[in-house]
C-alpha cells in the first residue's frame, strides 16, 4: 500500500526561525514554508530535530504547527512531529495539531525511564487512537537510544493508521528488513546523505535537514534513479553529502539555519542548549554554500546535456 500522502515525495525537515530573545518568528517560518515549497519542495515536516522541537514548549510547538499549515494552503501535506514525554502531552499536541490543520502526525518513543516495548506501543496506540489522521513512526534510535528494527512492534505497525516508518539511521540493513517485515508501511529516508541508498533497499521518499536548501540536487537524484542512471544519480549524492559533510563539521543544525538564510529568510541561531556558530564557522559555511551553488550549476548542466 502506497499512502498518497508521502508517495516518492521530498519533505522538508523545516527549522524553526529565532529571534535575537529565543522567542520563535513566525513571520518567518510562514516566509520560509512558503519559499521552500514554490522552489519545489514537496512537503513540510515540523517539530522534528531539525525544528528543534524538543526544546520547545507545547504551545510553541502547536503554534509552529499551525503557522506551517497556514503558509502551505493546502500545496504540500504538512507532518508535524509530536513525540514527548509523557502520553498525556503527547495527546494533547496531537488533538491540537490535528485541529490546525496537519495530514499527519509523527511521533518519536518516550524516553528516559527504560520502558518496554510493550510500554511504548501502548504509548503510541493512546495517540493514535485520539486522533483520525495518519501516522508516521519516527525511528530515530541515536537520539532515543530504542530501535524499532530490533522487532517486537508486529502490532503497532499493523494499525490502518500507520502509513510510514521515517528512518533516521545508517542502518541499511535495518531498513531493508522493515521494508520487508511490514510492507504495507512506507519507508521513508531520514538521513539525507543516504537517500540514494535508501531508495535502493526500499525507501520512497525521504525527509531531511537540508532537502530545502538543495531541493534541486534532489530532485535530479531522483529522476536519475528513475530512468535507472545510477551512476548519475550517485554523482548527485556524492554532491549532497559534500554540502552535508561540511554541516556536520561545524553544528548541523546551527549550520542548517544559517545556510538556509543564504536563500530564504534569517533563522537566527538555536536554542540553548545547542551552541551558536562563531565566525570561523560562518566563514568556512559560507565556502560550503558557494561549492553548493557549483553543484547545483553542475548538475542542472548535466540534465539539461541529457535531454
Amino acid at each position: 500500500m502506497v499512502s498518497d500522502l508521502i508517495g516518492e515525495r521530498l519533505f522538508v525537515a523545516a527549522c524553526t526561525p529565532m529571534r535575537e530573545d529565543e522567542s520563535i518568528d513566525f513571520d518567518s517560518l510562514a516566509s520560509l514554508v512558503d519559499t521552500d515549497i514554490r522552489r519545489g519542495v514537496e512537503g513540510v515536516y515540523v517539530g522534528g530535530s531539525t525544528g528543534e522541537g524538543m526544546l520547545l514548549s507545547a504551545a510553541e510547538r502547536i503554534a509552529v504547527a499551525r503557522t506551517a499549515v497556514e503558509s502551505a494552503q493546502g500545496r504540500v501535506p504538512v507532518f508535524a512531529h509530536v513525540g514527548a514525554m509523557t502520553t498525556r502531552e503527547a495527546l494533547e499536541l496531537a488533538a491540537a495539531v490535528q485541529a490546525a490543520g496537519v495530514a499527519a502526525i509523527s511521533m518519536i518513543p518516550p524516553l528516559y525511564y527504560g520502558y518496554s516495548t510493550a510500554d511504548v506501543i501502548a504509548h503510541y496506540r493512546e495517540v493514535i487512537d485520539a486522533v483520525d489522521i495518519p501516522f508516521v513512526v519516527y525511528n530515530i534510535p541515536q537520539f532515543t537510544g530504542r530501535d524499532i528494527v530490533d522487532g517486537g512492534y508486529e502490532e503497532l505497525m499493523a494499525l490502518p493508521q500507520v502509513i510510514g516508518i521515517k528512518h533516521t539511521s545508517q542502518n541499511l540493513f535495518g531498513a531493508e528488513r522493515l521494508v520487508a517485515q511490514y510492507p504495507d508501511v512506507q519507508l521513508i529516508n531520514g538521513f539525507d546523505e543516504l537517500y540514494l541508498p535508501a531508495l535502493s533497499m526500499g525507501a520512497t521518499a525521504s525527509i531531511g535537514t537540508t532537502v530545502g536548501l538543495q531541493i534541486e540536487l534532489f530532485l535530479s537524484l531522483r529522476e536519475r534513479a528513475r530512468n535507472g542512471d545510477f551512476a548519475g544519480a550517485r554523482t548527485v549524492q556524492v554532491r549532497i553529502n559534500e554540502t552535508l559533510d561540511g554541516m556536520v563539521r561545524e553544528e548541523v543544525f546551527g549550520a542548517a539555519k544559517y545556510l538556509v538564510g543564504k536563500y530564504a529568510v534569517g533563522c537566527g541561531r538555536c536554542r540553548r542548549p545547542l551552541r551558536a556558530l562563531d565566525d570561523e564557522s560562518l566563514r568556512r559555511l559560507d565556502l560550503v554554500w558557494e561549492q553548493l551553488q557549483r553543484s547545483i550549476e553542475e548538475t542542472a548542466q548535466e540534465d539539461r546535456s541529457a535531454d
